[in-house]
């Protein structure tokens, strides 16, 4: 046997990597073309469609950035958090309370919402990331309801239970159009920061965290700085998403900070697919105008709804997104070329 020169070895080493780099290209641009649609689809949507189907739209698109930053940790790091809605009220409130008890712009509040998110991210992180999984999910949830009770309480201060409402927007952004094509850009910036996070050294660590905590934690990795970076991230662009919300209902109230509030971008993320970076966004569109609809069609849209969603868990767990690449999708994408003379007769 003769071994393998030198330049052999080299190649044989180097293909792999070369395969796996052309693999991940690919992958990027195919997010990268297939966001640039999205957008611009959803642009034409917001000029041409009918305002009110435009507004439903909005709506979606702002919950889409709250399902993409839940699912930084849903998806991404394994965590099941019920206290996203914590930043989500958060930003809403932010903008809401600084514009009516202290007369701050629409833009100041937007500017400070995101990292006051993110301040309250890290001391709630720091404290729940100290449990795992249901405890941790459990602690989530009671800052939620705590955020949620103080919110109804302090009545001079946050409204109580009608909460807070008013023209806070420029007069400009309160234009519907202009207020969509706000919202969806605003989104478009927030997609393309989050694809950046996960796609990164961080990202892959923060995934890898997911799949076998204890070994990447003996081999030296600092998970709990991880995930608390991940929850600082989340709790910034929920911020974001509670802002967009103040666009469009110019108001903030409680239950925007209740626990079950949280569960909603879950459900989002679940319906699209958490392992995949668009998989929220879609589960957003079709929670959201889903719920819409069966709101128009039936007084038992609730019963039906749920219906849905236990459909789509027991029969595609990978959400909606994973249609895509399963076997009968594959074989409908990529149909056999035809034979050409003389060949398949042996």
């Amino acid at each position: 046997m003769v071994d393998a020169t030198g330049d052999e070895r080299v190649a044989a080493r180097v293909e792999p990597a070369a395969a796996a780099a052309r693999l991940r290209l690919r992958r990027s641009l195919g997010v990268t073309g297939l966001a640039i649609a999205l957008v611009a689809g959803l642009a034409l949507a917001g000029a041409f469609l009918p305002l009110a189907t435009a507004l439903d739209i909005r709506n979606a698109i702002g919950l889409a950035v709250f399902a993409l930053a839940t699912n930084l940790l849903l998806g991404y790091g394994g965590l099941v958090s019920f206290g996203q809605a914590v930043f989500y009220g958060a930003g809403a409130y932010t903008v809401m309370l600084a514009w009516q008890h202290w007369d701050w712009s629409f833009w100041a509040g937007f500017v400070l919402a995101p990292f006051l998110g993110a301040a309250l991210a890290l001391g709630i992180g720091v404290i729940a990331l100290r449990t795992r999984q249901l405890y941790f999910a459990l602690l989530t949830l009671a800052f939620s309801q705590l955020a949620f009770v103080l919110a109804q309480q302090q009545h001079e201060f946050t409204g109580g239970d009608n909460g807070v409402f008013g023209e806070v927007l420029p007069a400009w952004l309160a234009d519907e159009r202009q207020g969509y094509m706000f919202t969806l850009g605003v989104a478009a910036v927030c997609c393309l920061l989050l694809w950046r996070v996960v796609t990164s050294p961080f990202g892959l660590t923060l995934r890898a965290i997911r799949e076998n905590r204890d070994r990447i934690q003996a081999l030296g990795v600092n998970v709990f700085l991880h995930e608390l970076v991940a929850f600082a991230i989340s709790g910034f662009f929920c911020a974001v998403a509670g802002v967009l919300f103040v666009v469009h209902t110019q108001s903030a109230y409680p239950q925007l900070l209740e626990w079950t509030k949280s569960g909603e971008p879950i459900l989002m993320a679940v319906i699209g697919g958490m392992f995949a970076f668009l998989g929220p966004v879609v589960g957003a569109f079709v929670y959201t105008l889903g719920q819409q609809e069966l709101v128009q069609q039936t007084q038992s849209w609730k019963l039906v709804l749920g219906l849905i969603l236990l459909a789509i868990v027991l029969l595609r767990p990978d959400g909606l997104v994973g249609l895509l690449s399963s076997r009968p999708w594959r074989r409908l994408r990529r149909r056999p070329a035809p034979a050409r003379d003389g060949e398949g007769e042996r």
